[in-house]
């Protein structure tokens, strides 16, 4: 198992890199109609905000969410990546299982193999992942969650979450937040729920909060 979440946590670094790769991927809005099995696959689900006011409204204390430019760090990373900007409040549950899900199920279906695939989401688009994970039955599906286990005023939707959701759960998943946020903590409650879930989880020491995941940053 130790070697294992080695493995999970290079596939991470990997995954999360905004180095200058030999060939840099392309951002699209869904899943493309021709894919390359061999490629690496990234869902990207954005937090809230973008739900309620628009990219050019700063945030009162965090500033731009610079959404267009983490989209494309993660190309330029080398990843294809999937993500479309929800400009209305959206309902968690009923969108990871209507669009985020079928994407998995659509890469799959085209021949890209579950370990080429990772659904990442920041805050709620962070808890949509941990929902992905409840219904995808894909051992190797990666789901990096940052900042998207609540605590504080958000702890009710997790707690919720780790009562009646937690133990389906299946994959590799890497949980990232920073030592300073107010509003997310760690996942490893999640972690432990279910036998099925190899899980991974890195705090930060950023010092930015729910800031840390506004910009795309090294770390």
């Amino acid at each position: 198992m130790t070697r294992f979440l080695h493995s999970l946590a290079a596939t991470a670094i990997f995954v999360l890199s905004m180095a200058a790769p030999a060939s840099a991927g392309a951002v699209h809005t869904d899943v493309p109609e021709t894919v390359d099995p061999n490629a690496r696959y990234l869902i990207y689900l954005h937090g809230a905000r973008p739900e309620s006011f628009p990219l050019s409204e700063p945030h009162p204390t965090r500033g731009i969410f610079k959404y267009n430019k983490i989209v494309s760090a993660f190309a330029a990373g080398g990843l294809e990546v999937i993500s479309e900007l929800r400009i209305e409040k959206t309902n968690p549950r009923r969108y990871a299982r209507t669009r985020t899900l079928e994407q998995v199920k659509a890469l799959i279906a085209k021949g890209v193999p579950a370990h080429h695939i990772t659904v990442a989401g920041f805050s709620k688009g962070g808890l949509m992942a941990l929902i992905v994970a409840t219904q995808a039955k894909q051992p190797k599906l990666n789901i990096v969650n940052m900042a998207g286990c609540g605590k504080g005023q958000f702890r009710k939707a997790y707690e919720n979450f780790l009562a009646n959701d937690a133990s389906k759960m299946s994959g590799r998943m890497l949980s990232i937040y920073d030592s300073k946020d107010k509003n997310s903590g760690s996942c490893k409650e999640t972690g432990a729920k279910s036998a099925q879930l190899a899980f991974e989880e890195i705090v930060l020491e950023v010092g930015a909060g729910q800031d840390t995941f506004y910009t795309p940053r090294k770390a």
